[in-house]
């Protein structure tokens, strides 16, 4: 669960997943008279009114990945260097038995990578949906 600290609005994990998949989905999608045109932009733009509060909830769990991390690295390494072990050995050790919450962090890392990608994707796409969509009505003398 991740709530918004601006608005209050509760969003769970599946949630937040499912607009990015929705948003990946409508990439995708070609209109092919105006209106589907419009039908595309409102989905679209309803659609990237969620992602902000997305991208905070996957972000938040970025951080809580990279701390786990380093918590779990700099405990290990603080309990080889306690045990005598040698710095270059006790940092490798260390280096492997945080490789797990390593793993989680780059995968979390990764998910909002592609958040953020999707996200830019969405809004080029709507622009120039909406540039179609001018030049269309300009067409037929709608902007009069």
């Amino acid at each position: 669960m991740y709530t918004n600290p601006v608005t209050g609005e509760v969003m769970t994990t599946e949630a937040a997943t499912f607009a990015i998949k929705a948003g990946a989905q409508l990439l995708d999608y070609q209109p092919t008279n105006p209106t589907e045109m419009e039908y595309f932009i409102r989905e679209t733009v309803g659609l990237m009114e969620k992602l902000p509060d997305v991208m905070l909830e996957i972000n938040a769990r970025r951080y809580n990945a990279e701390r786990a991390y380093i918590a779990k690295k700099q405990t290990q390494l603080a309990h080889y260097g306690r045990n005598n072990v040698p710095a270059t050995f006790a940092r490798a050790m260390a280096d492997t038995d945080a490789q797990n919450e390593l793993e989680a962090w780059h995968n979390v890392k990764a998910e909002y990578h592609y958040a953020a990608g999707t996200e830019r994707a969405l809004r080029t796409k709507v622009n120039s949906m909406l540039n179609i969509n001018r030049a269309i009505a300009a067409q037929f003398g709608a902007h009069r």
